[in-house]
Parts: C-alpha cells; sequence; structure tokens
C-alpha cells in the first residue's frame, strides 16, 4: 500500500522569531480595533468535514483543528447567548493537503466580527476590509493586491435557474479552474445553459474594476444582480479614498473558491512572489443560523505560513 509522510514542517531560529514578531504586530492591530482573542480547543470531538486531519483517540474518533471559524463558532454557540462582537484569534490549523509537498499544519491570525442586527452589515465589511489594508505595512510588504468579489454573484444565477446545489458548486469549481468547457459539459442538456455560460465569461474576464461591474449590469442576470453591483460599486468608493500607499485594490468577480461557505462581498490579499493568497475571508452569514443562533458574520484571516514560504526576498522578511 503506497504511503507517504505529510508535510509537518519545523521552524527553526529566524523562521521561529518572525513568526512570534508577525504574530505580536497582527494581534496587536486587532487589539487596538477592539478585538479579544480567543483561542478554541486545538481538538475538535465528532469529526465531519473531509479536511480534517483524523485519528483515534482511544475508541474515539477525534480531529485536529482543520479551520478556526468553525472552531470559534462551536464555542461561541455553547458559551453565548449574545455573541462577543469582535473576536481574535492566533494559532495552527491542521488539513489535508491538495498536494503532498504542502503542509499539513498551518499558521494563522484572524479575526471575526459579528452582528445581531441586519443594518450592522455593511458596517461591519467595511470594517474588515480596512483592517485588512493595513495588513501588507505592517508586515513590511509593498505591491501587494486586495481583490474585492462577492460570492452572490454566481450563486444567485444558478439558483434563480433551478441548479441544484451539488452541481452548482461543482460549476464553480472548474470556472475556479478558469475551465468554462468544462462547465459546458457539467450543464449540458440544461435550458439555462447558454445564460449561464454567458454570464461566467463576465466573471472571469479579469479584474478591472468598474468596467466589470458596467459588463455585469449589461449580462443576461443584470437585473437579479442590480443590489450586488451596486454594493460593490460602494465599496470600491469608499475603500479605495483609504488606500494605504503601496497596495492596489482591485474588483475581481470571478473569486469563485469558497462559494458553499461565503454569502456575500470577499476579500483575498496577494503579495509579491507569493504561491497562494497570504489573507482572505469574507462574510458568511449562513455559518450561525446552522448551529442554530440568528447571528450574521464576517472576517478574514491571515496566513503567516505563506509569509514564511516567500523566504528572505521580500521587503521586512528580516
Amino acid at each position: 500500500m503506497p504511503t507517504h509522510t505529510p508535510s509537518f514542517p519545523d521552524l527553526l531560529f529566524d523562521d521561529a522569531a518572525r513568526l512570534r514578531r508577525w504574530e505580536a504586530l497582527l494581534m496587536g492591530h486587532l487589539d487596538k480595533a477592539g478585538y479579544r482573542e480567543l483561542h478554541p480547543s486545538l481538538v475538535m470531538r465528532n469529526p465531519t468535514n473531509p479536511s480534517t486531519v483524523r485519528f483515534f483517540d482511544g475508541d474515539q474518533l477525534v480531529a485536529l483543528r482543520w479551520d478556526f471559524t468553525e472552531a470559534l463558532a462551536r464555542t461561541l454557540v455553547r458559551r453565548f447567548q449574545e455573541p462577543p462582537r469582535r473576536i481574535s484569534y492566533a494559532g495552527p490549523v491542521f488539513r489535508r493537503p491538495a498536494n503532498s509537498w504542502d503542509p499539513v499544519e498551518r499558521l494563522e491570525v484572524g479575526c471575526e466580527h459579528i452582528q445581531v442586527e441586519r443594518e450592522e452589515r455593511t458596517e461591519a465589511d467595511r470594517e474588515l476590509a480596512r483592517l485588512l489594508m493595513a495588513v501588507p505595512a505592517l508586515l513590511g510588504l509593498e505591491g501587494c493586491l486586495l481583490h474585492i468579489g462577492h460570492a452572490a454573484l454566481l450563486r444567485r444565477p444558478m439558483e434563480a435557474e433551478g441548479i441544484p446545489a451539488e452541481l452548482g458548486l461543482e460549476v464553480a469549481r472548474v470556472l475556479d479552474r478558469r475551465a468554462i468547457h468544462r462547465a459546458a459539459e457539467l450543464l449540458d442538456g440544461h435550458p439555462a445553459k447558454a445564460r449561464l455560460l454567458a454570464h461566467a465569461e463576465i466573471l472571469l474576464s479579469g479584474p478591472d474594476g468598474p468596467g466589470s461591474l458596467a459588463d455585469l449590469a449589461r449580462g443576461p442576470y443584470g437585473g437579479l444582480l442590480e443590489a450586488e453591483a451596486e454594493q460593490l460599486a460602494r465599496v470600491l468608493s469608499v475603500l479605495s479614498k483609504q488606500l494605504p500607499k503601496g497596495l492596489t485594490l482591485r474588483l475581481d468577480l470571478g473569486d469563485l473558491r469558497g462559494l458553499a461557505f461565503y454569502t456575500g462581498p470577499t476579500l483575498r490579499l496577494w503579495a509579491p512572489g507569493a504561491q497562494r493568497e497570504l489573507a482572505s475571508g469574507g462574510r458568511y452569514d449562513g455559518l450561525f443560523p446552522e448551529m442554530g443562533r440568528p447571528w450574521y458574520a464576517a472576517g478574514f484571516c491571515v496566513r503567516l505560513t505563506t509569509l514564511l514560504e516567500l523566504g528572505d526576498n521580500r521587503e521586512g522578511g528580516k
């Protein structure tokens, strides 16, 4: 039976020192904004997510914490009738890697903003975006890109056309790889195929700000997505006036990852030379209702493992 040893990287002296410094900088940044640290257990009982790293503790199957968001949510639901509004966290998560050379253990710092009133969501989204916009300067990075997207841009048209949820996620997965031909195969025989593929072409045309929104308005679902387009236009207008030096803001209508989780605006931060995003997040209003709490939520995480992978060939790496 073929086996391989998962990658659990050790951090030696310089990397360990960098990690602690970055953690302190980011947690201090969140603390100043009123975010209080919560540290859920590393071990999660009754694991159901296929991404978890699972093992037997005696005769009980348990898992290592695979994602802070779910672990935080379960802790809050158990302990609070009214949630703390601003939460921060730092530490490792353990995920089954897509590639054998990817690390299983990943180091993150992040935050979550919880709202109990629907009207509070817009300001919470902007607050989180402003916090994330300040991260590159804190870490000594220049030339970063912040991409703004919206999960509803694909979900709502597929729901309106009666696409089953499982098929919709598969379509999103292949479109995330820019494989429109595979989406065409998946939708073959569906009466909305031509409309959905034309819409996909618009979403994947590339991040180009207001021009993308104009194309969206002229597309087959322009009327359906009018509210989302207006929301993105307002976000771009507000954030572009607050953009720190050295950071570029872009609209990315084709951000389709996490469609099963995100429900609204999404954030992805890219650093020069990184093979994967440095930070990501967005709005996920479905999480707490699934656990029995009528709360709205959004957040982001900074992946310090990605920063470590950049090595010394970056501004502020030493």
